[in-house]
């Protein structure tokens, strides 16, 4: 009897322990997830990209947190979370944005990237589901341009689709009002937009405000003409270069033959003629009428055409891709997001070259000499003192504790204070490069590194719209995997936060990003030159101190001062030239010898070396800068429940008109001539651009180096007597002039070892915008180092 009862026992446990491990499976199996990434499937290797999720439920009502992990870059990475709320036997779709993520984490097939949680994140249960366990997005490398096509009717724009550039054929993306993303991140894959006959007004505010953002922050847009197109352009209208009025038809096409072997096949078009704005620029035109005009806005460029995008008889002609990707080859695509970069993602940039300097914490550090004095006054005064007064007393057996004591009093002295300013409160450092506009905005990078004070979670808080950032990765521990258990991210209207996991003791953690900031003042200049003398008055119309304000012309700084928020700097500066003009290189970057710096000019070398990649880039020709140094908090950035002790640093620059005027002769050298590289057929692998030297990383390939004029040098009075040209490559480069109204290329030969002279007719090489452009052949099977040549160009400005 007993032994039936055991049996009976052993069944009825085996029963329960079935229903139990059934009703656990089914709890785990009611979510399915599936996931769309990017546009079609595709995204662009280490940028922002869009997703759609599909929380599909057929259990009981579930709660709780998705994390999706992301890694833009080998150095930073953290994991996006989506709070999902799917009553029973429904299903509900979010749309959101992540960073980016690169080759490592997607090729790792047995690395799961989507983690669903019942509950929160930080306090639930991780369980298991059914559906898409990773991200497997499709990937356009770097080296391929993407476009997005917003447009009713896509098919029109064929012959877009069929450019290339840097012998790469484009890979263009149709977007939508359902696939256009809301959050700012996502647009970061694509290089270029497309908008031609779309109402941009049919867009959510959400989402209007992406595309402007997205220009600011590097973006370039093209803008297809259709009837009253103002009315369709919504919150963009302002943007746009042209302001366009009515219908005519263009009978001559001529303008539309860039080069000798681009020429319109088509007799008539129509167009919509309009005047430029004040801040647009033609880029062409045929007679009186614009045909393309263009203008920077922040970071990025707004290009506009009279005429669609999608028209018929574009379609018909066979050059039009050609044309389009000439076009393209004009732009100036920001350097942080554009081809200028090879393989390295944008983040590592700002990290390796700006933000692991703001990983750098001042500590109480003491002299050899003063520990030497320590250690002399415990063992020859305090030990012989306290045995002396131990003896007198009789009190010699105390000597067991007191010694001791005595040393963990002083041990602890010492430790305390040189960790007082650690152990109080985390210290928060930021560190930012910000281009200031003429209306005031200003658009640039911006790090942000916490040094911990205790150990535990560490969440950073910042306004979402004005800051676009991701964590880095620690140097010790960069990679691909568990990304959700290192940084979670979580968005709601207005903030960002970002949460560290499990922050060690006296360690550091680092956001870094993207910017900007409307209304934040801007310097005013009344400057004039005369016997190389600058002189007049900076006004600072930011709320802000400044500690060193400069002005950067060619490959000098001159500092000119500091002032305080709304005050006047007085200016009578000395200078080395009659005239100012384009900052190149950095004049200030030394030997990195760190220990025999200070952190203050460490900080400063690497912001003004990276200030002067970026003004390298902006669509301002030939134009000197102001900058200052504050210490000012330019962004909120707080750490949640705690109260930090925080360090600022941010240069703030702005370009202005160049000054001095050019009379009779002149000779103009590189630093002068602001020399700018594209690709025709080939790939832009580095631009060290270090003190000026011009040296860059190229592939094999076509390219073209543009050098401009000055803008005091009045172009219908210049005469150019000679160009001389010193090749520091060897055979590496060959290069052609170019001239600019047939496209022809002649050939320019050395005149002796290393150089190139040329000495007649060189005015007929000089375009209408006062520059000089030159095609060069690069070829050193692999090596990718080249040094552009050192150009000297002389001629007067004739009375």
């Amino acid at each position: 009897m007993k032994r039936w009862g055991k049996v009976l026992f052993v069944v009825c446990l085996g029963i329960l322990m079935f229903l139990f491990i059934e009703d656990t499976t089914l709890a785990k199996g009611q979510i399915k997830i599936s996931v769309e990434e990017g546009i079609d499937g595709k995204v662009k290797e280490g940028r922002g990209f869009p997703l759609k999720v599909t929380v599909e439920n057929t259990g009981s009502d579930f709660k709780g947190d998705l994390l999706f992990d992301y890694a833009p870059s080998y150095q930073t990475g953290g994991a996006r979370a989506l709070s999902i709320d799917v009553p029973a036997n429904s299903e509900r779709t979010y749309t959101f944005s992540i960073p980016g993520f690169n080759d490592e984490i997607r090729h790792n097939s047995n690395l799961q990237t989507i983690h669903l949680f019942e509950g929160s994140w930080e306090n639930g249960k991780e369980v298991t589901f059914k559906g898409d366990k990773r991200l497997t997005p499709n990937f356009i490398y770097t080296n391929n341009t993407t476009i997005g096509l917003l447009s009713e009717n896509p098919d029109r724009l064929k012959g877009i689709k069929g450019s290339t550039m840097g012998g790469n054929r484009v890979e263009a993306l149709t977007l939508s009002k359902d696939t256009f993303p809301e959050e700012q991140g996502g647009l970061q894959m694509f290089d270029y937009i497309v908008l031609d006959q779309f109402n941009v007004t049919g867009l959510s505010q959400e989402q209007q405000g992406v595309l402007k953002s997205w220009v600011q922050n590097g973006g370039v847009l093209f803008i297809g003409a259709v009837p009253h197109l103002r009315d369709t352009l919504g919150s963009v209208a302002d943007m746009a270069p042209l302001s366009q009025q009515e219908e005519a038809t263009l009978s001559d096409t001529s303008s539309f033959n860039v080069k000798k072997n681009i020429k319109a096949s088509f007799s008539s078009l129509t167009v919509f003629e309009g005047e430029v704005k004040q801040e647009g620029e033609v880029v062409a035109e045929q007679g009186d009428i614009p045909i393309v005009a263009k203008s920077a806005r922040g970071l990025g460029e707004v290009w506009q055409t009279s005429f669609s995008l999608g028209d018929p008889a574009l379609n018909e002609w066979e050059d039009y891709d050609e044309w389009f990707a000439y076009m393209l080859s004009k732009t100036e695509p920001y350097f942080l997001l554009g081809q200028n970069n090879g393989d390295q993602s944008f983040l590592e940039r700002i990290y390796y070259e700006v933000a692991d300097s703001n990983e750098l914490f001042p500590s109480t550090n003491f002299k050899v000499s003063t520990l030497v004095i320590i250690l002399i006054v415990y063992l020859v005064i305090i030990v012989p003192l306290l045995y002396f007064l131990l003896r007198k007393m009789d009190k010699r057996e105390q000597a067991w504790w007191i010694i001791p004591a005595i040393s963990i009093l002083v041990s602890s002295g010492i430790f305390i204070t040189g960790a007082k300013d650690r152990i109080s409160k985390p210290h928060l450092n930021q560190m930012n490069i910000l281009k200031v506009e003429d209306d005031g905005s200003a658009h640039g990078i911006a790090a942000f590194t916490a040094l911990s004070n205790t150990g535990g979670d560490y969440d950073f808080v910042s306004d979402r719209n004005q800051l676009e950032l991701t964590p880095a990765r620690m140097r010790n521990n960069p990679g691909g995997g568990n990304q959700y258990k290192f940084a979670v991210e979580e968005l709601n209207k207005d903030q960002r936060t970002i949460t560290f996991r499990d922050v060690e003791y006296w360690s550091t953690r680092t956001v870094l990003g993207t910017g900007e900031k409307e209304d934040l003042g801007k310097f005013i200049p009344e400057l004039n030159m005369k016997d190389k003398t600058i002189s007049g008055t900076i006004q600072n119309d930011f709320p802000y101190d400044f500690t060193d304000v400069y002005i950067w012309s060619g490959s000098r700084i001159y500092r000119v001062g500091e002032v305080k928020a709304g005050e006047t700097l007085s200016v009578d500066k000395k200078l080395s030239t009659d005239y100012l003009s384009s900052p190149i290189g950095n004049p200030n970057m030394s030997a990195p010898f760190p220990n025999q710096q200070s952190m203050k000019q460490q900080k400063k070398e690497r912001l003004e070396n990276f200030a002067s990649q970026m003004i390298s880039s902006d669509n301002e020709p030939n134009s000197p800068v102001i900058f200052g140094y504050t210490e000012a908090e330019v962004f909120d950035m707080s750490i949640k429940n705690k109260k930090s002790k925080s360090d600022n640093f941010s240069l703030l620059y702005q370009h202005f008109p160049s000054l001095g005027t050019y009379k009779g002769a002149f000779t103009l050298r590189s630093e002068q001539l602001d020399p700018d590289v594209k690709p025709v057929n080939g790939q832009i692998i580095e631009h060290y651009s270090h003190n000026g030297a011009d040296e860059m990383g190229l592939e094999d390939g076509t390219y073209e180096m543009t050098i401009q004029l000055p803008k005091q040098i009045d172009l219908s009075k210049v005469a150019l007597h000679s160009l001389n040209m010193t090749l520091h490559t060897g055979g590496v480069l060959k290069f052609s002039l170019v001239e600019p109204y047939t496209g022809e290329k002649i050939p320019l030969e050395e005149t002796s070892a290393g150089a190139i002279e040329v000495n007649e007719n060189m005015n007929n090489y000089l375009n209408g915008n006062g520059e000089i452009v030159f095609e060069f052949e690069k070829r050193s099977q692999g090596d990718p180092f080249v040094r552009l040549p050192a150009i000297v160009l002389k001629g007067e400005v004739q009375p």
